[in-house]
C-alpha cells in the first residue's frame, strides 16, 4: 500500500479508535483543573521567596535594645546577627527568638557566650614581646601592685604601630604597640614569666598573658610551660557549662596539663572560654572550641572536658 492510500484510510481508522470519546464541557473543565493543580505549587513557592527575604531583612534592622525582654524597639535601627541551625526541632543555644516566619523558620538574636578577658585594639592586638614570645594585654586593669611584681624579665626596646611588620630582631629584642619604648617588663609573683608578665601602659601597670601570634606558638614548649597554673587555681569556669572551685578545679587543671596535645601552633577560638581565677585573685583565660583549648597554641584535651563535667 502506497502512502496516498494509507492517508485515505486514516479517517476511518481514527473514527473507529476514538469512538465514544466526546470533548464536551466536562472534559475541558477536568483538563483545566488538572493543569492548575500541577502549576499551583511552583507559583506559591515563588511568591513566598521574596516575602521571606523581606521579613528577614526587616528583622535585621530591629534595634539591639529592643531585643531585651520587656523593652520596646527603639526608633533608631541597629543590627542583629542572623545565625543558622540545622533543620529540625533543635534550638540555637544562647539566643532569643525575635521573629517567627512560619513553617519552622525563625530569626534569633544571639549574644556572645562569654566575656573575653583580652583587650582589643584598632589594628593588631595590644601586645608586648619578651625574647620573641608574645603576650596579649588583658582588658581588665587588675590590681597589680608592686607586691605582685617579681623582677625585670625584659624591656620594650621598640614601640611600633604594627607589630606584624616588625623584624625578627625587633621581636626578640622586645617591642610593644601599647607600652612606650624603654619601660621594663616584669614577672608576676608566683607565676612563670612564660605565662604572664606585667608592664606599664599609660601610667598604669597592666597584665599580659602568653598567646600565639602570626605563627609564633609555643615552639617545643608544653601547655604547662605557657599556662603554668597548676596548684594555683581558686575557680575554673567553663562558659555555658559551669564552675569548679578549690580541689575540684585544681584536679581538672591537672588533667588538662597532663594530657593536652598540641594541634596547632597558632589557633584562636570564640565559641566558649575557660576562665581561671588564681589564688591571688588574678584571672587568665583560654578560648575553647570543641575539645580544643587555645592560648599559646591550640591544644586538644577531651579528657579535661570529661573530668570537668564529671566533677560538676
Amino acid at each position: 500500500m502506497n502512502d496516498l492510500r494509507m492517508l485515505e484510510h486514516l479517517a476511518p481508522v481514527a473514527d473507529e479508535m476514538l469512538a465514544g470519546l466526546h470533548a464536551g464541557e466536562g472534559m475541558k473543565r477536568r483538563i483545566v483543573e488538572a493543569a492548575r493543580a500541577q502549576a499551583a505549587p511552583a507559583r506559591v513557592h515563588r511568591a513566598w521567596v521574596p516575602a521571606l527575604c523581606c521579613a528577614a531583612l526587616a528583622i535585621a534592622c530591629v534595634g539591639v535594645l529592643g531585643l531585651r525582654m520587656g523593652q520596646h524597639v527603639p526608633d533608631e535601627p541597629g543590627t542583629v546577627n542572623i545565625d543558622t541551625i540545622a533543620a529540625g526541632d533543635g534550638v540555637s543555644p544562647g539566643g532569643m527568638t525575635v521573629a517567627d516566619l512560619g513553617e519552622g523558620a525563625s530569626v534569633r538574636a544571639t549574644a556572645p557566650a562569654y566575656e573575653s578577658l583580652f583587650a582589643s585594639g584598632t589594628g593588631d592586638i595590644p601586645m608586648v614581646t619578651v625574647s620573641g614570645a608574645v603576650y596579649r594585654m588583658l582588658s581588665a586593669p587588675q590590681d597589680v601592685g608592686s607586691s605582685l611584681l617579681d623582677g625585670e624579665v625584659g624591656q620594650v626596646a621598640t614601640h611600633v604601630e604594627e607589630p606584624s611588620l616588625a623584624s625578627e630582631e625587633e621581636m626578640n629584642a622586645g617591642l610593644s604597640n601599647v607600652a612606650q619604648e624603654g619601660v621594663s617588663v616584669y614577672a608576676v609573683t608566683g607565676i612563670a614569666s612564660t605565662t604572664l608578665v606585667a608592664t606599664e601602659v599609660e601610667g598604669r601597670m597592666r597584665l599580659f598573658q602568653r598567646v600565639s601570634y602570626a605563627g609564633r606558638g609555643p615552639g617545643g614548649a608544653s601547655l604547662e610551660d605557657t599556662f603554668s597554673v597548676r596548684g594555683k587555681v581558686k575557680t575554673l569556669e567553663l562558659s555555658g557549662v559551669g564552675t569548679l572551685s578549690g580541689e575540684a578545679a585544681n584536679a581538672a587543671v591537672d588533667v588538662l596539663l597532663d594530657n593536652a596535645t598540641l594541634q596547632s601552633a597558632d589557633a584562636t577560638a570564640r565559641a566558649q572560654s575557660l576562665t581561671v581565677t588564681l589564688d591571688n585573685g588574678l584571672k587568665l583565660q583560654l578560648g575553647v572550641s570543641g575539645d580544643t583549648l587555645c592560648g599559646c597554641g591550640g591544644w586538644s584535651c577531651p579528657e579535661f572536658f570529661e573530668a570537668f563535667e564529671a566533677a560538676l
